[in-house]
């Protein structure tokens, strides 16, 4: 495998994890954040603001082979992921509107199918975002993919492993989602992000898109009620419906792509969890 100079933009969780694999594996990261100390510990980097162009201008004195950007929001408002998306995608392509067609890898959400009721989605369903979250999201995929770049998006489903477990500790009261109307789950284990991002560097060929999800989109109740007989517990509400997005990920394409899921379903990765985390608190939040 030929060996490859990284560029890890927007480097958090998911981005730290993958620099520390790339390093295993004998390629060259540089991690880009503002804070440079939030970093594993060895993880080259460089300290800037990604959404500022002329900081980012930096970048051009650093070897860059392909570049990873996993872009989180700076709020949970609108103009949260304008900062955190449109602006990086956008000041990005700024950096090289008169450079020779570069490398990206650009990580982004099933956030953009918006509620497909339930129906299944791969890389050839057209987005439909049902907020204006997910609307900032496909705007800044479009600039993208319309670029000279040869640019993949990365659309993950809920990512669980790490964070504290909202699900878990409703399920501990014994409430379980409602039954009825029928909603899907989809989720992804942390490592597999990691992992499938590890493998979608050492491709020369890629898709454009690819819909980053585990192989079980069945339905919430099925998972929590797998969950509750895992903790020894009995159900004791049966919560309202709820409304939102409710779609079922098809991952075909991340499969057909040859990356092997560590995680392929829920039992899977909660299992892994349970065992090898003396506390319940980093099981993940629910998936959607």
């Amino acid at each position: 495998m030929k060996l490859k100079n990284i560029q890890l933009l927007a480097c958090g969780d998911i981005g730290g994890q993958l620099g520390l694999r790339l390093i295993r594996s004998g390629h060259r990261p540089l991690a880009v954040r503002r804070n440079i100390k939030a970093l594993p510990a060895g993880l080259p980097g460089l300290s800037l603001d990604y959404r500022d162009p002329q900081a980012l201008a930096q970048l051009l004195e650093h070897p860059c082979d392909i570049a990873v950007m996993t872009p989180t929001p700076t709020t949970y408002d609108a103009q949260g992921y304008r900062e955190g998306f449109l602006e990086p995608a956008q000041n990005w392509l700024a950096l090289h509107a008169d450079s020779p067609s570069q490398q990206l890898l650009f990580v982004s959400s099933t956030r953009v199918y918006g509620d497909c009721q339930g129906a299944w989605v791969d890389e050839t369903t057209p987005v439909a975002p049902f907020d204006v979250q997910g609307e900032i999201m496909a705007q800044a995929e479009q600039l993208l993919l319309e670029s000279k770049h040869a640019v993949t998006i990365v659309r993950f489903s809920g990512i669980y492993g790490r964070q504290p477990a909202r699900l878990l500790e409703r399920l501990r009261r014994g409430e379980i989602c409602a039954r009825e109307p029928v909603r899907y789950g989809n989720r992804i284990h942390w490592q597999d992000c990691v992992g499938f991002l590890m493998h979608l560097v050492s491709l020369d060929q890629r898709l454009p898109v690819y819909l980053g999800s585990d192989s079980a989109a069945v339905p919430q109740r099925e998972v929590e009620g797998w969950l509750l007989q895992q903790l020894g517990v009995e159900i004791t509400r049966e919560l309202p419906p709820v409304t939102g997005p409710n779609r079922r990920c098809d991952n075909r394409a991340l499969l057909a792509s040859g990356y092997a899921l560590v995680f392929p379903d829920y039992r899977a990765g909660y299992t892994d969890m349970m065992t090898s985390i003396s506390t319940p608190t980093p099981l993940g939040s629910a998936a959607t």
